[in-house]
């Protein structure tokens, strides 16, 4: 097994307390120390960034064992979103009046279901992912969706389909961007799927989208 353990479970935080808080959640790698790298790039740009650990200390940089990580955690979905609503709750607590996700791959599946429950947010960035199924009624909230080239809705509904019902709904703060020679993945630095290209590209979009949509005033 390529799992690796650690006692170092607590959310990690960033930035100022009462900036704009925007929580990162891992992929089905876990808590690797590239998303760490990115919280404080976002801390940077004057948010306030939270780190939690949805797999209670575990990370692998393998995909089978990913994917058994992955699917213990989505089988107590309760269990994640509990996480999530502490970890923004600890931070309006100190302060941070607007709020976000940005999501990979898992991470989006959560956020996404999270806003769906508790219309609370004010943007999702998410990451090749999509809604888990069952969520029929897309949550009211600005989403970017940030895809590679290509991937594999076979089992949920497309982020363009999701944009689509939305729009026909009246709710048309939903993004979609795409970027070329890329796969599911390409953001994460601690594994090979990782482009340095899409990367950037993708963080660029990431950052313009969180300051317009919560730098503002509520």
């Amino acid at each position: 097994m390529a799992i690796e353990t650690t006692d170092d479970t607590a959310t990690r935080w960033y930035g100022a307390e009462g900036d704009p808080v925007v929580v990162l959640a891992h992929d089905w790698n876990g808590r690797l120390p590239w998303i760490d790298a990115f919280g404080r790039r976002l801390a940077d740009e004057g948010f306030r960034v939270a780190v939690p650990d949805f797999y209670a200390g575990r990370s692998t940089r393998e995909d089978a064992e990913a994917g058994e990580l992955l699917q213990e955690r989505y089988a107590d979905l309760e269990g994640a979103l509990h996480i999530l609503s502490e970890t923004l709750g600890e931070a309006r607590a100190g302060g941070s009046r607007r709020a976000g996700v940005v999501g990979f791959s898992m991470g989006s599946t959560i956020a996404l279901m999270y806003a769906a429950q508790q219309p609370t947010l004010d943007a999702i960035v998410a990451y090749y992912g999509a809604p888990f199924p069952g969520i029929e009624s897309g949550p009211r909230v600005p989403v970017l969706f940030q895809l590679a080239e290509s991937d594999d809705w076979s089992d949920r509904e497309a982020p363009e389909d999701y944009r689509a019902r939305l729009e026909a709904e009246g709710y048309d703060d939903v993004h979609v961007r795409s970027y070329p020679a890329s796969i599911h993945g390409f953001q994460n630095a601690d594994v090979s799927k990782y482009s340095r290209d899409a990367s950037e590209a993708a963080w660029a979009e990431t950052k313009q989208f969180l300051r317009s949509r919560l730098s503002r005033e509520p």
